[in-house]
């Protein structure tokens, strides 16, 4: 019997291999025909570009033949008669060279090139869909071509699904033996192949185009059941064989450049394991099966340019592994897992940039989808299937191994100059998430508005040494989020969530410590940030931002250390710390020049006395309230002192403004 079944695959091969010649040939033929009605166009439009240069004659020769008229009735008067006749020479040739020059207006069509890369893959989605023009022959109706097209498609459809079920039914009712299955499917599929062939370029085209697709599923089905279902076969020869099963389909789907047939395959290829259950396959085979049929797919689009084969490809390929690897638990076989979904990643990373070099396209709305999308679902998949197992130290880990990964391929390409500036950015933003992540997973919640801060700083030294402003602006963001959680979740936690003044001794230094460096990070990682970009208009703002921040932690701090060391003093405390920053608010503006820094201090030291009137001096003891009101007042001495002693320069203010 499996000397049978060994002659079967050996004719459904070669007859695989001898449908290819076939189909080289009725390729030329058409070829030829195409050529020779590309030659009756040319020769029609030739005509028609001559006609006008023959017409053109007799409307210049109009007003020569009125000269004759003219000059037939002055002869006899007066010889002026002449005179005209050079005027219809000279007019002539500017007049009539000008319309001949509509044949360069053919040159602005470069400009939907532009527009191709947003717009090709959606209008050939859209088309397909909606039987487009695209699809229809000229003279035909939509109401024919839309019928003819999706009953076709769904017929084939659903006859490849009862042939499935066919195959499960006889399993279950022992109808026929495995090898008989398997030899109907194969003979079914090559039957159903050159019945396809032969209708090609025929009246039944379209027939023909869904006959071929149908006949590679069958032959997918036969050989995945052949070696999965049955072990009639190796699964390495199975792998072999269902590799020619893709080859051949793409090499009909490019030659015909027929849509349908590649789609067929590609939902052919990736129903195969649902519909005949794949469960029982051996990993390797399973992660050797998806990726060929990944490959094939991405060979198809590379010399078809069908964006939308490569999308269906990768949103199939991620589905089908998520399902087949989401039954492993143990830590080897998930590793496996996430070895192989790297790889389906890295593939549809990388057709997305080898579309690019073949086309020479500005990146568009398409490949930032397409883009997101992998980045998205593999992150997704990675999470949900690795962190049960690993925890969140191996899923940071994960984040920060795709970060790198991103970082090497922007380094690659600006070196290379391979990418446009859109796919660059994109690739820059996610390397920037992903990197952000991984602290949200490899540290301690303590640790992350730390780590945040340090990587927006570096990210924004890198901006601006390589001339990104999204990397830039990727790096404002950040910091955007460290100071949301650094001003909220971090500020409650140390100064009333840990409950700080229970601690006595060491341990109360070692959390001031504590404090000081992940509370201290966000104003000092800003003003370096401030530096780097003070140029920028809007950089007085970030520093507008650390004396906010500053402020507020001098407060919460001076409230904590009166809380511990004397409390009968804890509002005066704050007070004072106030007024402190007041006067080094206004004594640094007087230096530097900066009128919002004087008017920020005058502002505080208002508050100060305000809170020191109203709010401090019932609840201090008399004590605490001298020293509060002396330390205030000789500060608030100072302040004026201050101005008195850089009297000059508030002297040029109606001439010249110091202020910078």
């Amino acid at each position: 019997m499996n000397e049978i079944l060994v002659v079967m695959i050996g004719l459904s091969v070669i007859a695989i291999l001898f449908v290819i010649p076939v189909i080289l040939l009725v390729r030329v033929s058409g070829l030829c025909r195409g050529m020779e009605e590309l030659q009756r166009q040319l020769a029609r439009l030739d005509r028609r570009l001559n006609e006008p240069a023959k017409l053109a004659p007799p409307a210049a020769a109009a007003p020569r033949a009125a000269e004759p008229v003219s000059a037939a009735e002055p002869k006899p008067a007066s010889v002026p008669a002449p005179a005209p006749v050079p005027r219809p020479q000279s007019e002539p040739p500017p007049t009539r060279a000008v319309p001949a020059r509509p044949a360069a207006a053919p040159e602005p069509p470069p400009a939907p090139q532009a527009q191709n890369a947003v717009e090709r893959a959606v209008a050939q989605a859209w088309n397909w869909f909606t039987i487009g023009e695209a699809y229809r022959k000229p003279g035909e109706s939509w109401e024919y071509a839309a019928a003819t097209h999706w009953l076709l498609r769904t017929g084939i459809l659903i006859v490849l699904a009862g042939v499935a079920f066919f195959l499960k039914y006889s399993i279950e009712k022992g109808l026929m033996g495995p090898l008989g299955r398997v030899a109907l499917s194969l003979a079914a599929g090559v039957a159903l192949i050159v019945l396809g062939v032969r209708l090609l370029f025929k009246k039944y085209d379209l027939l023909g185009q869904g006959l071929a697709g149908a006949g590679f599923v069958m032959l997918y089905f036969a050989f995945y059941a052949a070696s999965i279902l049955y072990h009639l076969m190796p699964q390495p020869a199975a792998f072999g064989l269902m590799a020619c099963v893709t080859a051949a389909a793409g090499t009909l789907a490019v030659l015909y450049r027929s849509l349908g047939i590649a789609l067929l395959g590609v939902v052919g290829g990736y129903a195969t394991p649902l519909m005949l259950g794949g469960s029982a396959a051996n990993p390797l085979f399973f992660y050797a099966y998806v990726l060929a049929l990944g490959a094939g797919v991405l060979g198809i689009s590379w010399v078809r340019r069908w964006p939308v084969l490569n999308g269906l490809g990768m949103l199939a390929a991620y589905g089908l592994s998520f399902l087949f690897c989401s039954r492993h638990a143990t830590a080897d076989q998930l590793f496996n897992d996430l070895l192989f979904t790297s790889g389906v990643h890295l593939l549809y990373l990388l057709s997305v940039i080898v579309l690019h070099l073949r086309t020479q396209l500005k990146t568009g709305a398409f490949e930032w989808t397409a883009l997101s999308l992998n980045a998205a679902i593999y992150w997704t998949w990675a999470f949900l299937l690795f962190k049960p197992v690993y925890g969140r130290q191996g899923a940071g880990l994960v984040a920060l191994a795709v970060a790198a990964v991103y970082v090497a391929l922007v380094y690659a390409c600006i070196r290379r100059a391979v990418l446009d500036r859109a796919a660059l950015t994109l690739f820059v933003a996610f390397a920037a998430v992903f990197l952000a992540m991984s602290p949200v997973f490899m540290l301690t919640s303590h640790w992350l508005t730390f780590a945040w801060c340090l990587q927006a700083l570096a990210m924004l030294w890198i901006a601006q040494r390589a001339g990104q402003p999204f990397l830039a602006k990727a790096a404002v963001a950040l910091f955007a989020l460290a100071c949301a959680r650094g001003l909220s979740v971090d500020l409650n936690r140390f100064y009333h969530a840990l409950r700080p003044w229970r601690l006595t001794g060491a341990a109360f230094w070692q959390a001031a410590g504590l404090r000081a460096l992940l509370c201290g990070v966000l104003p000092v990682t800003l003003t370096a940030a401030w530096h780097l970009a003070r140029a920028h208009r809007h950089a007085a703002k970030v520093l507008g931002l650390v004396l906010v921040q500053v402020w507020l932690l001098l407060t919460l701090e001076a409230g904590l250390l009166a809380r511990v060391f004397a409390p009968g003093f804890r509002d005066g405390a704050v007070t004072l710390v106030w007024t402190l920053f007041a006067f080094a608010l206004l004594f640094a503006g007087i230096l530097l020049r900066g009128r919002w820094l004087r008017w920020c201090g005058l502002a505080l030291f208002a508050l100060a006395v305000f809170k020191l009137l109203v709010s401090d001096l019932d609840g201090l003891a008399t004590l605490y309230r001298i020293i509060a009101f002396i330390s205030t007042g000789v500060l608030l001495v100072l302040g004026s002192f201050v101005y008195l002693t850089y009297k000059p320069l508030f002297e040029t203010d109606d001439h010249t403004d110091p202020d910078r």
